[in-house]
């Protein structure tokens, strides 16, 4: 079950993007969302496995600019999805 979510993500990252972007949302205000939901994530979901649990724990140890440069690299990810469909 865990496979197809992970195959799903770039797509559904994606359509989140072109949505967003359709809205116009800016890269920052993406951003902005996607630290906030990363925030309020590590606090109610417990990892399911080794890897989301290092997820969690880089999650948790980044300092604010760091969580920003990550979900930054996330974005940069999903446009690239666009661009390529």
């Amino acid at each position: 079950m865990m496979n197809q979510s992970i195959e799903r993500f770039p797509a559904e990252l994606s359509a989140a993007i072109r949505d967003g972007l359709a809205h116009g949302l800016t890269d920052e205000m993406m951003i902005k969302g996607m630290v906030s939901m990363g925030n309020l994530l590590g606090h109610f979901v417990k990892p399911d496995n080794v890897e989301e649990a290092l997820i969690k724990e880089i999650w948790e140890n980044a300092s604010e600019e760091e969580k920003n440069m990550l979900a930054g690299i996330v974005l940069r990810i999903g446009k690239k999805k666009i661009t390529q469909h």
